[in-house]
């Protein structure tokens, strides 16, 4: 007999839902997490403030992803929706075809998938359930499907042991039930249902007022609206998935809603009543593991109830209903009292806490392992949820009441934590304890350059052995020139590696020695002391004081140096290319004998330092033994001026004149600086003629040059004044001139001509034209410059005439004629006289 049915009945594998935004995990950094309804959370979400559901909101986790979440407090009112979130069912078997096994993620996997039927046109066999917990210990989970249907699934997810500490890791995912096996080719088989998502949510505090589901989904119905052989099978349901709460302070469930119930298996349909169809067994129920220091519970709703097997076309006959699941409750140790710092050193610290009672250290309800851990943990002091990324590693028995820890960083504050650890994990940590250890010795005293007047002084902020200081560590410096500092100590201290005192005297020796101050405000030891002399300095003012027929008295001045500075004196009769005599003394001066009348001798002396160090050589001073000449000194020359005020190629020659003296003028000692009286162009440089020139000077200075007259006796006159410098304008050193103007402004034409400088683009012929402020035209010049860049014209100051103009101010105009077109610049000019 056929029957046909004008209503179809079909359970979903999967949930179907619209949301609004997925919401990946990550660190949160401490922010809030508040999502909308219809967002979808995946992953594992570390370092949330406050994770709250609304009223009226519903969110979902993601698919085959467990949602993991470690927050500071969590609240939900609204409903987080994991049902049919986790492992896939197996797919309906085609017609004639087996049906495809559920996913599973333990060791039972989901349902065994259906048969296809019969050749003799026996129907389908069904999908077994889902397989999760086994709380009535049939050792199967799932429930198998209806006649020789597929096998229901084996049980994982064991509520008899746990990880320790117990973690995300759990809980699993509820597995998919199997497919129904295909039936002929005008039927419909079940596809088995998705097994439930797993939750796992770890704060200090949770209130749950709202819902929390992770549900295993239906099995899908077998339909065969023509005839009941050969009929499809039923799917079999989807097993519940897992949730674990774990609050390490207060859990409040008020007229809250949590469940991991299995899914139901699918129902077998047919159009006839000549044959049984097979309908798909239930799925078997989740875990839910509640962890809590204290509990607040108001009528809240839990069940890990089965899904029942599905039924044989409205007979009344059902196959297998999965297994139930199980609810498991445990207490969280409470969090430790009387942490305290015992004491501190460099790189360690000893705590100390009050001893725990048995009851104190929580334990299992129901349905979870009895302890077998009971230790004390110290941790980095942190906002951050978990905590245990921040695990220092010192740990203690539960019949201890102190540690020390070590490694610590010298000169740093130190803030800490400490928990109760049990196999469910760590307490909610004590009240926030800190200390700062003490700064390390620093190390490594040495001493990285030494002048006539300063000394680089250096230390290590510590050694491997002991430690290291940190950047912001203060150090203190002592100085003194005696060794065991009774006197003349000058202290200073540095936020850093090194100190460069100055303003010492030459030739001493300076005794350092160095010492850390830690934020703690207490000093280290000193460590060894460590010296060295400063340089000596360059003795002065080389003359003779005595020549005679076969001798000379060479003499100096020691300069700064102290007594007891040795010098060393050098004689030669070639400019030092070779040596005559070298002798050391601690006087000024020294007589060189044995000489030969006539001949021109050299003598130079220089300081050496109290480690043997030498410093530069005086300029020679040069005379003949057995001729007595005068010893007078020369006066000054004439400042030695350069032949032009301004030099545009780096070029340049000083002139100067001799003296007013009787004295006979051996040569002539200069120097040229980048200001007046300075030398560091040209230094010491002798000469026997009244004129110097370079090309080497650099543009954008200015070089001034004096010099001093040496008789024949080797007596050195004084430096003369400093001559009018040279200023040098190089163009192609110089960046292009984008607005012309001349220097000097204002100017006196008395002391030679202005320079006008302009920039050329390319070639061009330009007309320079200058005019009075009344418009009347005193001077033009036209020119045609054949290369582009910055161009100087000079203007003497006298008209097209010859005659020199007037003083006051000029408006000097510049047309550039370029190929097709023509520049124009203006710029005003005064003259002065």
């Amino acid at each position: 007999m056929k029957k046909f049915f004008a209503t179809v009945i079909i359970f979903l594998s999967a949930a179907v839902l619209c949301h609004s935004a997925e919401i990946t995990g990550g660190d949160w950094q401490g922010a809030n997490l508040i999502p909308n309804n219809g967002d979808v959370l995946k992953g594992t979400f570390t370092n949330v403030g406050n994770f709250t559901i609304n009223t009226g909101t519903t969110v979902y986790i993601a698919q085959d992803v467990p949602f993991v979440i470690y927050s500071s407090t969590v609240t939900i009112d609204g409903r987080l929706e994991g049902t049919g979130r986790g492992k896939l069912g197996g797919i309906g078997g085609p017609p004639n075809s087996p049906g495809g096994t559920g996913f599973g993620g333990g060791p039972g996997g989901g349902g065994g998938g259906g048969v296809a039927s019969g050749a003799n046109g026996s129907p389908a066999t069904a999908g077994g359930g889902g397989g999760y917990g086994d709380a009535d210990g049939n050792g199967i989970s799932g429930g198998q499907g209806d006649g020789p249907g597929g096998a229901g699934g084996s049980p994982y997810g064991s509520t008899s042991t746990i990880s320790i500490p117990l973690s995300p890791e759990d809980i699993f995912q509820g597995s998919g039930g199997g497919g129904g096996g295909g039936g002929d080719a005008d039927s419909i088989s079940g596809g088995g249902g998705a097994g439930g998502g797993n939750i796992y949510i770890e704060a200090s505090y949770i209130v749950v007022t709202g819902t929390i589901e992770v549900n295993g989904l239906g099995g899908g119905a077998g339909l065969d609206s023509i005839d009941c052989s050969s009929s499809p099978a039923g799917g079999g349901g989807g097993s519940g998935g897992g949730i674990i709460l774990k609050s390490l302070g207060f859990l409040i469930l008020n007229n809250s809603f949590i469940s991991g119930k299995g899914g139901r298996g699918g129902d077998a349909i047919c159009g006839g009543l000549d044959v049984a169809p097979n309908s798909g067994g239930g799925g078997a129920g989740g875990i839910i593991k509640f962890l809590s220091r204290q509990y607040l519970f108001t009528a809240p709703f839990v069940s890990t109830s089965p899904g029942n097997g599905g039924e044989e076309n409205f007979s009344g006959n059902y196959a297998a209903s999965g297994s139930s699941g199980t609810v498991s409750y445990g207490i969280m140790p409470s969090s430790p009292i009387g942490f305290a710092v015992l004491d501190v050193f460099v790189t360690s610290a000893a705590y100390s806490w009050n001893s725990k009672t048995g009851a104190e250290w929580g334990g299992p309800v129901s349905y979870i392992p009895a302890l077998s851990t009971r230790t004390f943990r110290v941790y980095k002091s942190s906002w951050a949820v978990p905590l245990s990324d921040y695990y220092s590693g010192v740990s203690a028995s539960s019949d201890l009441t102190s540690a020390i820890e070590t490694g610590l960083a010298p000169d740093t504050t130190v803030y800490r934590v400490l928990t109760a650890y049990t196999d469910y994990g760590d307490s909610a940590p004590s009240p926030v304890v800190s200390t700062r250890t003490f700064a390390t010795k620093p190390a490594n005293q040495g001493f990285s350059f030494v002048q006539s007047n300063s000394i680089g002084f250096s230390w290590s902020s510590g050694t491997l052995s002991t430690g290291f200081n940190p950047s912001y560590t203060q150090y203190e410096i002592s100085r003194s020139t005696a060794q065991n500092f009774s006197a003349d100590v000058s202290t200073s201290f540095a936020v850093g590696l090194s100190s460069s005192p100055s303003g010492l005297s030459p030739n001493t020796t300076y005794y350092f020695r160095t010492r850390a101050l830690g934020i703690n405000g207490i000093y280290t030891d000193f460590i060894q002391i460590v010296s060295t002399p400063t340089l000596a300095v360059e003795p002065v003012s080389p003359s003779f004081s005595g020549i005679y027929i076969d001798s000379l008295t060479f003499s100096w001045d020691r300069a700064s140096n102290p007594q007891g500075t040795f010098f060393e004196a050098q004689i030669s009769t070639d400019g030092f290319a070779s040596l005559n005599f070298s002798t050391f003394t601690q006087n000024t001066s020294v007589n060189f004998t044995g000489l030969d009348a006539g001949v021109i001798y050299y003598c130079r002396a220089r300081a050496i330092n109290h480690s043997g160090q030498a410093g530069a050589f005086t300029n020679p001073a040069a005379a003949k033994p057995g001729e007595f000449t005068s010893l007078e000194a020369p006066g000054k020359p004439e400042p030695p001026d350069p032949v032009s005020r301004y030099s545009y190629d780096g070029s340049a020659v000083f002139t100067w004149y001799p003296p007013q003296s009787s004295a006979n003028i051996l040569r002539y000692w200069l120097e040229i600086g980048t200001s007046p009286g300075a030398k560091d162009f040209l230094s010491n440089f002798n000469t026997a003629g009244l004129s110097y020139s370079t090309n080497t000077l650099v543009s954008g200075k200015t070089y001034h040059a004096r010099v001093r007259a040496e008789t024949t006796a080797g007596v050195l006159g004084p430096f003369s004044e400093p001559g009018s410098g040279v200023s040098v304008w190089i163009s192609q050193s110089e960046q292009a001139i984008s607005k012309p103007y001349n220097w000097p402004n204002p100017f006196d034409p008395a002391g030679g001509s202005t320079n006008i400088g302009f920039y050329l683009e390319s070639s061009a012929k330009v007309t320079l034209k200058i005019f009075t402020l009344q418009g009347a035209k005193v001077y033009e010049r036209v020119q045609t410059e054949n290369s582009a860049g910055n161009k100087v014209w000079l203007w003497s100051g006298r008209n097209e005439s010859g005659s020199m103009v007037e003083p006051g101010g000029y408006v000097v105009v510049i047309f550039k004629e370029y190929a097709g077109r023509v520049e124009t610049q203006k710029f005003k000019v005064a003259v002065l006289y």
